[in-house]
Formats: structure tokens, C-alpha cells, sequence
């Protein structure tokens, strides 16, 4: 009987709207939940149109060891869709004069290291500060997040330990999360309240969000809060957000109650016109291009109408909560299961709802040039100021990325699943989509000798990630060891370049003599963190 009382608790909802809704629609969303059983974990959908709920249902499990299911009051942690409430915070204290969205962010975390020019509040709510992100620095140092009890205090002190940045300020868009911890405590600094208490007062309580606060205590027992999996092999296991840092994540909430404050991008009941004008506004680098995240949000197009979301990953905890203003729709997915993917069921509703795009990019025409031609582009790329790194090879008349073969549109320009090759000039090449331009340089292939690798021995320490590692040379191999039982090899990508099966680079520099000074490693969100030799 308890699985029989599963099934009619998470159906009941749906089944009550059923009759005034087209039915084809509703079945078409409840069969991309098909996964989701009395066995598995799951998730929470709600849709609205017009400010009323037209779908809202619940799957799965909620609790694997007790079988207690999902309903449509659990609770989720909702991962970064959490960084549009520290956003608005912002926003309202710049309303009230207590703070410009252009001051300097030392005016407020003095602690911040002195960059090469300002980073701005705007930087941060536009993820164009170059910040480095602090999850990636800690898992440098062998704590990736949920592996210890990372904390306000702790995530501020690795942010402040970081003298350099992966970019200079308004250059770049890069996602960062120390963006959205440090606007956490500016909230907290300039208001003097807790995160906590200021979006209660000033968010939660106005909307009617009664099931809504942030995860600032981990260890605090929330009833109807559901627990998160992975599912790494044939079982599942609790993957639990076992820290106390919030502002850039860890909002705990429900589908109806992220409903609600969607309805806010409609009603602009929270700080009125100006604030609502705020929120969506796209960010402009230094260069005047606009981006696509605004205040916490991404505006962007989807099949001709404004789209208005964000997605949200923490632990085993998935989200996403987007708006279409042109027909008011709203629609908010929570789940605890680590290999559901929101964002994507979100856009096959978002189809469901608003039609497919009948938009097909055109295919470039393609021609062929000599095996000269080809064969120039032959060699290993680094990519300039990141750490992506690839190898073209030229073979029978074709040449090569990781085993697929690149049309040619002409002799300097190449194509492959919608990114084109372009030789700028000797040793450059760019890579452009539709998402923008990323650049790289030739560099040279590795030297393996072992008198030429001999000299990687050693023990390097960092003091921004706060951890060392030494360095092994066996026969032409290179291992890394941090303490107290990692150890991994550093595999050869180009002269004194090596990647881990993790894709980070370490990058060993030498003096003029051929001695090895440091290393820097790079790795997604965090650029040339410094490791000298001891």
C-alpha cells in the first residue's frame, strides 16, 4: 500500500487541473518526468500563466531509506538561481542611496586586494569582475565543495588571498560565484542585518514566499526538505550541500513559492519600475558589447520571445525558473536527483508551451584547397589567458580535432558543428560561435628527455590556494603529489604544458638558464593561480 500512496499523493494536483487544460499539453510535460518512479529521487514542476497555476505536480522520492515522497510542498535547495534574490538586495540598497552600483567593492570588503583598476558592485552582478572562483580554489587544494564545511568567512578569505585576477575588471564575462558571496556581504555590511534577515523583511514576507529561507546552517533539521543524490555507480548516495556559505546559492524553497516570486518580474512589486528595469538589464563590457546576464539573471531569446532564467546546481540539488513576459508564463523546476538536467526539460516545456524554433542556422559553403593549405594548421593550440588546450593534425588530405575532420570554407577559415577556425595570423588562430570569439596560439610540442624534465623536480607551495605540491619525474613521466594521499599524473600537452584527467594545466616557467621558478595552474574559473618552488 505504501507505494499505492505515493503514486496518488504526486498525481492528485495535476489531475484536478487536467480538465481545464488541453490534455495532450499536460501529457507531453508529464512524459519528460517519465524517469522518476517510486524508487528513484526526482523533483517538483509548477507552470503558471497569468499569474495562475496551470501545472504543478511532484515525482519520485523525496527521502530513498524511507520512502517518503516528493509532494509539491517540498522543499529543494535551488542552487544559483538563488543569486537574483542577493542581486535585488542590491539593488534595493541602491535604491535607498546606501550604496551605487558603481562604487568600488573595497569601499565595503577593505580586506579585497588592490587589482590593476577597480572592480565595481556592477562588475560582480555581471560576472565581469575576473574574480577567481573560491570552489575551484578550494579544490585546488584538495577540498572540492561538500568535502568540508566551507563558510561566509572562509569563502571571503580564500576570495581576499587571490592577487591577480583571471581578467582585468569589465573585459570579460566569466561565471564566478565569489561574484555573488561578496555581494552577500556587502548586503550584510551595508544594512547591517544578516542575508537571512533582509530578504525575510524585504523579499520573502511581502511576496508570501512561507517556505522559502537560505541554508546558513546546515545542521538545522527543515521538515519537508528533501535530500539530494548522486548516482556515481548502480546506487545511489546522499549528495547533501554540507556548508554554510549562501548569497551565491543555498536557498531553500518550493515550486510554489519561486512561482510567486517570478509573478514580481510581471507586478514589479519589490522596488517598483525602477528596480524591475534594473534586474534585466543586460551588463556591457569595457568595450560597449552586451552580454547576456543581467542581475542575477539571463535574458536571452528563445523562439522569438524574451526568456528570463537561470539554472541552479548545488550538491545533488538541480533547479531552473525562467519567464516568458510576452505570454506571462512562469515555469519552476526543483530536483534532488544530481543527473537531472533542468535547464534542458525547461526549454522542452518551453517548446510544449511556445512552439519549436523554425529558425535553422545555415550551414557555411565549403570548398577545397591544396594539402598545403591544410597541413599549415597542423600543431598543438593554447588558448590565450585560459587553459583550453587542443591539437590539429593533418592526415590523408584531411586535417584533424580529436578525430573529426574540419570542412574548409577557404584556406583560412575552417568549420565544424557550428564553430569556425579562423587564422588570423602566423601562430593565432580564434574560434568563433555564437556565443563569442576565443583566442589561441601555437605552442610548442613537449620536450620528454628526461635531462629536460629532471628539472620539474621538487616541492612548490601556493599561497593563495594554501597548499603544496611536489613534483616527480619517473622515466618521462611527471607526477604530482598533495598531501596527505593524492597523487596523480601531470600528462605532456606542449613544452613545459601538462593537463590532468581533471583538465587542469599546469604550466612550469623557467628562468633563462633552463631552471624551473614555479608553476601556475589553470582550471575553469580560475586562471594562473601561482605555485613557487621551495
Amino acid at each position: 500500500m505504501k507505494h499505492v500512496f505515493i503514486v496518488f499523493l504526486y498525481l492528485i494536483p495535476g489531475n484536478l487541473i487536467v480538465s481545464a487544460q488541453n490534455a495532450d499539453t499536460l501529457r507531453s510535460i508529464d512524459n519528460l518526468f517519465s524517469d522518476w518512479n517510486n524508487s528513484t529521487p526526482g523533483g517538483a514542476v509548477a507552470i503558471a500563466r497569468d499569474n495562475k497555476i496551470i501545472y504543478q505536480k511532484a515525482y519520485g522520492l523525496a527521502d530513498l531509506e524511507h520512502n517518503v515522497p516528493n509532494t509539491i510542498e517540498t522543499i529543494f535547495e535551488c542552487g544559483s538561481v538563488s543569486k537574483q534574490f542577493t542581486a535585488i538586495s542590491i539593488l534595493l540598497l541602491a535604491q535607498e542611496g546606501k550604496l551605487s552600483l558603481q562604487d568600488d567593492v573595497r569601499k565595503y570588503v577593505s580586506e579585497l586586494p588592490v587589482y590593476q583598476a577597480p572592480i565595481k558592485i556592477q562588475h560582480l552582478l555581471n560576472h565581469t569582475s575576473g574574480l577567481k572562483d573560491w570552489g575551484s580554489i578550494g579544490e585546488l587544494a584538495g577540498w572540492p565543495r561538500t568535502t568540508r564545511v566551507y563558510t561566509q568567512e572562509l569563502a571571503l578569505d580564500i576570495i581576499c588571498r587571490q592577487k591577480s585576477l583571471n581578467f582585468p575588471p569589465g573585459s570579460e564575462y566569466s561565471y564566478s560565484n565569489s561574484n555573488y558571496s561578496l555581494l552577500a556581504s556587502i548586503v550584510e555590511r551595508v544594512s547591517g542585518q544578516t542575508l537571512a534577515e533582509f530578504t525575510s523583511k524585504r523579499l520573502f514576507e511581502p511576496i508570501g514566499m512561507t517556505h522559502t529561507q537560505w541554508r546558513n546552517n546546515f545542521r538545522q533539521v527543515i521538515p519537508n526538505r528533501s535530500i539530494a543524490y548522486s548516482k556515481p555507480g548502480a546506487n545511489y548516495i546522499q549528495n547533501m550541500p554540507f556548508e554554510n556559505v549562501h548569497g551565491h546559492g543555498g536557498l531553500l524553497t518550493t515550486t510554489s513559492d519561486l512561482i510567486k516570486w517570478d509573478q514580481i518580474l510581471d507586478t514589479h512589486k519589490i522596488g517598483g519600475d525602477a528596480v524591475a528595469g534594473l534586474r534585466v538589464q543586460k551588463g556591457k563590457l569595457n568595450n560597449g558589447k552586451e552580454i547576456q546576464y543581467a542581475a542575477g539573471l539571463f535574458v536571452d531569446q528563445f523562439n522569438g520571445y524574451v526568456q528570463i532564467q537561470h539554472s541552479g546546481a548545488t550538491a545533488g540539488y538541480r533547479a531552473w525558473l525562467a519567464y516568458y513576459p510576452q505570454k506571462k508564463i512562469s515555469v519552476a523546476i526543483l530536483s534532488n536527483d544530481a543527473s537531472f538536467s533542468p535547464f534542458a526539460v525547461g526549454i522542452q516545456i518551453a517548446e510544449i508551451l511556445l512552439g519549436k524554433s523554425v529558425v535553422k542556422a545555415k550551414e557555411p559553403v565549403f570548398t577545397s584547397v591544396t594539402g598545403a593549405e591544410l597541413a599549415k594548421w597542423q600543431g598543438t593550440y593554447k588558448e590565450i589567458g585560459g587553459s583550453d588546450v587542443f591539437a590539429l593534425e593533418y592526415n590523408s588530405g584531411k586535417i584533424l580535432s580529436n578525430g573529426h575532420t574540419l570542412n574548409t570554407i577557404h584556406s583560412d577559415t575552417l568549420y565544424l558543428d557550428g564553430v569556425k577556425w579562423v587564422d588570423s595570423k602566423a601562430g593565432s588562430i580564434q574560434l568563433q560561435n555564437s556565443s563569442g570569439t576565443r583566442h589561441y596560439a601555437r605552442v610548442n610540442s613537449p620536450n620528454l628527455t628526461a635531462g629536460y624534465l629532471a628539472a620539474l623536480n621538487g616541492n612548490y607551495y601556493s599561497d593563495d590556494a594554501e597548499v603544496g605540491f611536489t613534483i616527480t619525474v619517473k622515466g618521462n613521466e611527471v607526477w604530482a603529489f598533495r598531501r596527505p594521499a593524492t597523487s596523480f599524473q601531470l600528462k605532456p600537452a606542449y613544452l613545459d604544458g601538462f593537463l590532468t584527467n581533471d583538465f587542469e594545466l599546469y604550466e612550469f616557467q623557467r628562468d633563462k638558464g633552463g631552471k624551473v621558478k614555479s608553476f601556475e595552474i589553470s582550471k575553469s574559473l580560475a586562471a594562473r593561480v601561482p605555485f613557487k618552488k621551495q
